[in-house]
């Protein structure tokens, strides 16, 4: 222990450490590990006493109490039995069902038998833990790894069955929160019941069948009954015509049990829409590019025209091909006018004889301009005047009359 106002990582010599492990010098606060509290044997024998009252004397005993008493030996035993006869005793419950050898001969089994067995109070469970770790020879695992290998007993709380589909809760009994955990498995048959005791280790579940009184032991999701068989006579191509005729086993596909939160269906509908808006719709289609993309039924089944029939039907989504606008001709709507574009070079329109240049026509209106304001010119009567002007053309000459 810590010397007082010394600090946990102290190495003086009186605390834990026992002096510097540096050689000299500063000290340096070593690694701080959780070490096992040492109790004295006053609360060694007092813990042996408490278990030895309560009967805690094996692992599923400090959560259940025995209810029978073996008829040979008269030990404290675990009674169970099923409607057809069968009675048999067993010394621990769960993985791996020990059976109690006084009775383990095939002969029938007899005794004081109370009700089934039930869990522990949660206050009784508390001191019987916290007596089991006082003890030097420990009932429960120790360490965190082999805890975590080792089987924990839980009681089933909730079980409901329908369509094939066994949906379980159970609560630890092993823990102090009791913390609780649900798994499903398809299945005949319930073959659980509220209070029935289970094996609990990660994902997978170990319990007694009903009738046989044999371990089984599934994990999360498992089938332990054969749908093929049961569904020998229906044929995967043939698309049936009503949704009525989905068969309860087949439900399993579209994860439709009661407590269940995935649905199928739901899960599949934006990738139906989707398959819908490029055109493949139908049955065969959906079933076919369903597979190809790598996607499975809830049950882990490939998709077949019959379960994507059923699944078209239960999301709801069209199967309407989509409509495909035509294109418009120039007669059914005027085109809009091209936008010139920013980078392009206007092209050079080629000028018209009959066009004028802005210097042409201001020459032009200054000549008339000119001439308007002339005074216009009177014409000669003079009939030399006329010859002189008509033989500067080079045709006209004139001839005088005597000549």
């Amino acid at each position: 222990m810590t010397g007082h106002n010394h600090y946990p990582w102290c190495t003086c010599g009186w605390c834990v450490g026992g002096g510097n492990r540096n050689g000299g010098g500063a000290s340096v606060a070593p690694e701080i590990k959780t070490l096992r509290p040492i109790y004295s044997e006053y609360e060694k024998r007092h813990a042996t006493q408490t278990l030895k009252g309560y009967g805690a004397t094996s692992y599923s005993r400090c959560f259940v109490n025995p209810n029978a008493s073996c008829p040979v030996c008269g030990q404290p035993v675990y009674f169970y039995s099923n409607e057809h006869g069968s009675r048999v005793f067993f010394d621990e419950l769960g993985k791996p069902w020990a059976k109690h050898p006084c009775t383990d001969n095939g002969r029938p089994a007899s005794g004081s038998v109370r009700a089934r067995p039930s869990s522990r109070p949660v206050a009784e469970i508390k001191e019987i833990l916290g007596a089991e770790q006082k003890i030097d020879q420990r009932i429960l695992p120790v360490g965190r790894q082999a805890r975590k290998k080792s089987w924990k007993l839980a009681v089933v709380v909730e079980v409901h069955f329908a369509d094939f589909l066994m949906e379980v809760q159970v609560e630890d009994l092993s823990s102090e929160n009791h913390q609780r955990h649900r798994f499903f498995i398809y299945c005949d048959q319930p073959l659980l019941s509220e209070g029935d005791l289970v094996s609990r280790r990660g994902e997978t579940f170990s319990f007694l069948h009903p009738l046989s009184l044999e371990d089984i032991e599934v994990a999360n999701g498992d089938r332990i009954m054969d749908f093929e068989a049961l569904e020998k006579d229906l044929d995967p191509s043939v698309i049936p015509n009503e949704v009525s005729e989905l068969m309860p086993s087949e439900r399993r596909h579209f994860g439709l049990g009661s407590g269940r939160t995935a649905n199928m269906s739901g899960t599949l509908r934006s990738v139906l829409e989707d398959f819908a808006r490029k055109g493949i719709v139908g049955p065969k289609l959906v079933s076919h590019y369903l597979n190809e993309t790598g996607r499975v039924t809830a049950d882990g089944s490939h998709w077949t025209p019959r379960l994507a029939f059923f699944l078209i039907a239960l999301s709801g989504v069209s199967q309407e091909n989509p409509v495909r606008q035509k294109k418009r001709t120039s007669g059914s709507k005027p085109q809009k006018a091209r936008k010139p574009q920013p980078h392009a070079r206007a092209k050079k329109r080629p000028r018209s004889s009959g066009t004028l240049s802005g210097n042409s026509v201001s020459q032009s209106a200054n000549k008339i301009s000119k001439l308007r304001s002339e005074p216009e010119a009177q014409l000669s009567t003079d009939v030399d005047e006329w010859a002189r002007m008509l033989s500067r053309l080079g045709r006209v000459s004139r001839k005088d009359d005597d000549g």
